[in-house]
């Protein structure tokens, strides 16, 4: 891969990282300014539920942000784009619909097989 796509990739993942870092704070704000919930049990329930959906999204963001961070460190150390089972270029349209991919194709299905397998 050439220094190019490199740098391409590289603002792609800071971009959504930068995306991810920005939409954690705001829902951090939201959550704080709107202190404690006061109405009937079904005005908490629905509280309560909506600040657990609001956790899971932040769990997700969070492993997104670390596989963010990890292909990050890929480029710098010149791996990138390369395979991490077979060690064979990932398609350029696999990594632009996914820039934190780290499997091709193949390996990934072989991969969540395993998982089902052992599941």
């Amino acid at each position: 891969m050439d220094s190019k796509e490199l740098q391409f990739f590289k603002e792609l993942l800071l971009s959504q990282r930068s995306e991810i870092l920005n939409k954690t704070a705001s829902l951090r704000n939201d959550t704080l300014s709107e202190g404690s919930v006061q109405g009937d049990e079904a005005d908490l329930a629905v509280s309560e539920q909506t600040l657990e959906q609001q956790l899971r999204f932040q769990q997700r963001d969070s492993q997104h942000l670390q596989k963010i961070d990890y292909s990050l460190g890929r480029i710098e150390e010149g791996s990138f784009g390369m395979c991490e089972g077979c060690e064979e270029p990932l398609d350029r349209k696999r990594l632009i619909a996914r820039p934190v991919a780290n499997l091709c194709v193949a390996c990934k299905e072989d991969q969540e097989s395993q998982e089902r397998r052992f599941a």
